[in-house]
């Protein structure tokens, strides 16, 4: 499926990335620069750069980096055509396309396709599995009276009990590389190097963007020699973030806007039994702890939350860690509790969807749940354990963003418990700044797993001249790129990424007699190389490289600060002119380094001449 490159433009030049990004998060204005808050890391403090002027955005915390195109991608998970699809609907551009040929162009829309085809080869399984696996299997679906309708909507499948039954799967299909499968998290190669399936002899369910793509599976295990934990799911990947996944909200989307709330749950079968049974405003944590992501998620649908989880110890505690985050989001929250030893899916099973619907509607607010716990624990006979149960109750409402609402949960309690009001308003204004000194003196950008951003080799930063000579490129002007173009030498740039992007950006200009960035950065399948041209297409730079420059690099100037660009190509040469002195001097003494320079210029050489 390809996309003419005039309707492209046509989206560009109609979807400004100031507009776009603000209907997904709040954007400010500073000076020439936009801020916000990253979508795709927890960030307390803006630390997401929007240049408007050139049309393309970069977070200084975790990296990202990108134009309008990639924005959409990534937040929405969805692939570049479908990211086009859905900025031509804003910008109301008709596309046109027809073709029922998969987008393999990049490694998310691969991702997504192979994805695809793996909860096909799942749910086929499930109907075809021969022999005692089928016994067993049906056995255990039978236990759970799961309608074929209702499994065949949710897509569950059956993952065999060899060793690599999905994997042959796709050898033989042979469309997508075993590097790139391996990338979805569906196949491991362990330290031997053998390669097999990660889920074997389980139920599989797949896990389903909010857009309806599959992005990551969930299974449980049903074989006692199976050593592995009763539900692994799929590792984390470019389309993957299980803190950014709510399990079922593609099917309760509509349901939630027409009930005006949503039922948050813990489980892949309390979402399909529930749904079953006629509720689909349900969605599901997928076994982890509730998340901010997840909470700012089902803001854009309701802000009302009803949260219902196990009534055991483990449900309990999650629970008390969710009410926080819904508070501090500013949804309205209320708490269904059921009785003990039962789960959403065995209650509407056993007991039927009515006697779970008088539950439901005898949901209890914060004050009501959290009391509740307090007698089941008897600790609530004394005046000391009173003042604790008070304090804690204070705690969550501090959290609460909206005065007017803090006020009347302080009315309710005073009512309730006999209190005066001013001596709670006094203690609820000291837990809001207990509660804001902690939420602003923590580092104002919390960076995800290490796994997730790595911080590039300090060896393998471009270097001061680098950086400037990538700055000339996207923001000079046809003197100055003119100029570099005819002063460049392919010797000077050491780093293998900056000779890429300044390859790409001087074909650009010798082919369009301009550079805009937010076109050429949809050129690039490596993300380090997205990174560091979105950072220097932004206006915020790290102070601390310029005390390893050696010279009053134009990075480090003031925003105001009016550049000559023209000039600053002279001293950039210059700056190339004396490193590279300096380090043939080093080359000469030095025999090993002396044979790998005459390599190097053998190979530029001969990227040149195929150019």
């Amino acid at each position: 499926m390809i996309i003419p490159q005039e309707k492209i433009d046509e989206i560009v030049q109609a979807s400004d990335i100031v507009d776009v990004i603000s209907s997904y998060t709040q954007v400010k204005r500073r000076g020439k620069a936009f801020l916000a808050l990253c979508p795709f890391h927890p960030d307390k403090n803006p630390s997401l750069n929007i240049s408007q002027q050139k049309q393309v955005y970069h977070c200084f915390a975790c990296g990202a980096s990108g134009n309008v195109f990639t924005f959409v991608m990534e937040y929405d998970k969805i692939t570049f055509v479908e990211a086009a699809t859905k900025l031509a609907f804003r910008a109301g551009i008709e596309l046109n396309i027809r073709s029922s040929a998969p987008d393999v162009t990049n490694e998310i829309s691969r991702l997504f396709e192979i994805n695809k085809m793996a909860a096909r080869f799942f749910y086929d399984k499930l109907q075809t599995v021969a022999g005692y696996e089928k016994d067993f299997v049906n056995d255990y679906l039978k236990k759970r009276e799961i309608k074929n309708d209702i499994l065949r909507k949710f897509g569950v499948g059956y993952a065999e009990k060899g060793w690599d039954a999905l994997l042959n799967h796709f050898r033989e299909e042979n469309i997508f590389s075993e590097e790139d499968i391996e990338k979805s998290g569906l196949i491991i190669t362990n330290e031997k190097g053998k390669t097999y399936d990660r889920f074997r002899g389980r139920l599989m369910f797949p896990i389903f963007s909010e857009n309806d793509k599959v992005v990551g599976f969930g299974g449980r295990k049903l074989f006692d020699d199976d050593p592995g934990g009763k539900y692994i799911n799929s590792p984390e990947t470019r389309i993957y973030n299980k803190s950014r996944i709510l399990y079922g909200l593609n099917f309760a989307r509509e349901s939630i806007r027409a009930n005006e709330y949503v039922l948050l749950v813990e489980g892949y079968f309390d979402v399909i039994s529930l749904y079953q049974a006629g509720i689909h405003n349900v969605v599901a944590s997928s076994g982890t702890a509730l998340t901010t992501e997840q909470v700012q998620l089902i803001s854009r649908y309701t802000k009302n939350v009803v949260m219902l989880y196990d009534a055991d110890l483990a449900g309990i505690k999650a629970t008390r860690r969710g009410i926080e985050l819904v508070l501090e989001a500013g949804l309205d929250l209320s708490v269904v509790t059921l009785p003990e030893g039962e789960d959403p899916d065995s209650m509407v099973r056993t007991k039927g969807k009515e006697e779970f619907e008088v539950h439901l509607n005898n949901r209890k607010s914060i004050i009501e749940f959290i009391s509740e716990l307090y007698n089941k624990e008897n600790k609530l006979s004394t005046v000391q354990e009173k003042t604790e149960f008070v304090k804690e109750i204070i705690g969550y409402i501090s959290r609460i963003p909206d005065k007017i609402k803090r006020a009347f949960f302080i009315k309710e309690i005073a009512g309730k418990y006999g209190l005066y009001e001013s001596d709670l308003r006094d203690e609820l204004e000291k837990a809001v700044k207990v509660f804001r000194k902690e939420y602003f003196t923590k580092s104002s950008v919390v960076l995800p797993d290490k796994k997730t951003y790595k911080k590039q080799d300090k060896k393998n930063e471009p270097n001061a001249g680098e950086f400037d000579a990538l700055k000339i490129l996207v923001s000079g002007d046809h003197i100055a790129i003119e100029k570099f173009e005819r002063l460049f030498n392919y010797e000077y740039i050491e780093n293998k990424i900056v000779l890429e992007i300044i390859q790409v950006l001087l074909d650009e200009y010798m082919n369009f007699g301009k550079i805009e960035v937010n076109k050429v950065i949809n050129n690039f399948e490596n993300s380090d190389a997205k990174k560091l041209l979105g950072m220097v297409s932004t206006s915020k730079y790290e102070a601390s490289k310029a005390e390893n420059a050696g010279r009053d690099t134009l990075l480090f100037k003031t925003e105001n600060t009016k550049i000559d660009y023209s000039k600053m190509v002279d001293e950039v040469f210059h700056w190339f002119e004396k490193r590279m002195r300096d380090r043939d001097t080093e080359t000469e003494n030095d025999p090993e380094k002396r044979l790998q320079l005459i390599i190097n210029k053998k190979r530029l050489t001969n990227q040149k001449m195929k150019k």
